[in-house]
């Protein structure tokens, strides 16, 4: 059995190790210490992730998706596929905007400014410089695992909704659910995933007694982690999995552009569980179904080489009749009347030989008897 950590359904605990590379560049932006760009990133991915909570609280995921995750500027920054100046540069021209979008408007970004800035002893400025470029990177990465996952728009809403339990352990500053209006409504935890197996994994198989069998080795499922409580589900699995391949890139290390694109990462089905015995209640997406490829059709029942055997005997046995009435009405074949001209031709040429040879005869008798 494969596992993989609940953390990665978390935005706060992806972002938190997703950007950490960016640290450098970002303070050099912002003309912050390297301490305070750390402290400062913590706060604001903070703020950002609870502003992008409340947005979705008003707006629903499918607006977010629309008006957020597919907007021009963050289009234009997942061109780039490395962080370097040129990648900071796209990021602080459409900084501004993307920000105001998220929190609603440029005052509720001034208040955050302010507050993370008596945080870490830095002016509201600089703070507003780290904040707002991070606002833009946010949706970009976001923008990008919900892409490659291939989310559909329950599948958004159902993670936006599972991110308050993360918030909770992850001691989010109280002031920023204030600042931003977003109501934490918590999921409540009926049973850990450490006291019980889902429902879902004893459906498929997947329960431990099962592990030993060697059968379910390779099915992967969340590893047990108190107060939090995951679906069992495809989607949410595979989302996870690419979250961690995605963490184990370094994308945003600091580098040169590369010079093609990396490939979106790949989650196996059988991984998934996807196979045909499953009887479970979640239903299999478009991109979870093998692809099913046409059965091959024996030759002897295809029409078309049934057609081209049948005209191939037709025409073979009019050539044979056709032959056999000519030999028996004496005339003779193209390759006989070949033949027999140049044999013909040979025995004229021989007749011409001997009438030469008869001839030099004579004339040297001739000459004999004159002698």
């Amino acid at each position: 059995m494969t596992t993989v950590s609940p953390k990665r359904v978390s935005m706060y605990d992806f972002l938190s190790q997703d950007l950490q590379p960016t640290v450098s560049l970002l303070a050099d932006a912002t003309q912050l210490s390297l301490p305070q760009t750390r402290l400062g990133l913590s706060a604001s991915l903070q703020a950002i992730i609870t502003a992008l909570l409340a947005y979705e609280q008003r707006n629903q995921a499918s607006v977010v998706h629309k008006k957020l995750f597919t907007r021009g500027s963050v289009k234009e920054l997942r061109q780039y596929n490395a962080m370097n100046f040129a990648t900071i540069s796209a990021s602080l021209y459409h900084r501004n905007d993307v920000t105001d979008a998220i929190f609603g408007d440029a005052a509720t970004v001034m208040k955050a400014c302010h507050y993370i800035a008596e945080q870490i002893s830095a002016r509201p400025m600089q703070v507003k410089t780290l904040l707002t470029s991070l606002s833009i990177l946010v949706l970009r990465e976001l923008a990008v695992l919900a892409d490659y996952s291939q989310l559909d728009s329950d599948e958004l809403a159902k993670w936006f909704e599972l991110q308050p339990q993360f918030l909770s352990i992850a001691s989010i500053d109280d002031y920023w659910y204030t600042l931003t209006q977003f109501q934490a409504v918590q999921t409540a935890p009926v049973q850990g995933t450490h006291q019980a197996t889902p429902k879902y994994i004893k459906a498929i198989g997947r329960a431990p007694e099962n592990v030993q069998q060697g059968r379910h080795n390779d099915m992967l499922v969340f590893e047990p982690m108190a107060n939090i409580v995951l679906p069992h589900q495809r989607w949410l699995l595979q989302l996870a999995k690419i979250a961690d391949i995605y963490l184990s890139r370094n994308r945003l290390r600091i580098t040169s552009e590369p010079a093609t694109a990396p490939i979106a990462p790949l989650v196996s089905i059988g991984l998934l569980g996807v196979s045909s015995d499953d009887n479970d209640d979640t239903q299999v997406t478009t991109r979870e179904q093998p692809i099913k490829h046409d059965k091959s059709v024996p030759l002897w029942k295809n029409p078309v080489i049934l057609i081209i055997i049948l005209v191939i005997g037709v025409l073979g046995g009019l050539a044979m009749l056709k032959y056999q009435q000519q030999q028996s009405d004496g005339v003779l074949t193209a390759s006989d009347a070949v033949y027999e001209h140049n044999h013909s031709n040979e025995r004229q040429q021989q007749d011409m030989a001997t009438v030469k040879v008869d001839d030099s005869i004579d004339n040297n008798n001739g000459a004999r008897v004159a002698d």
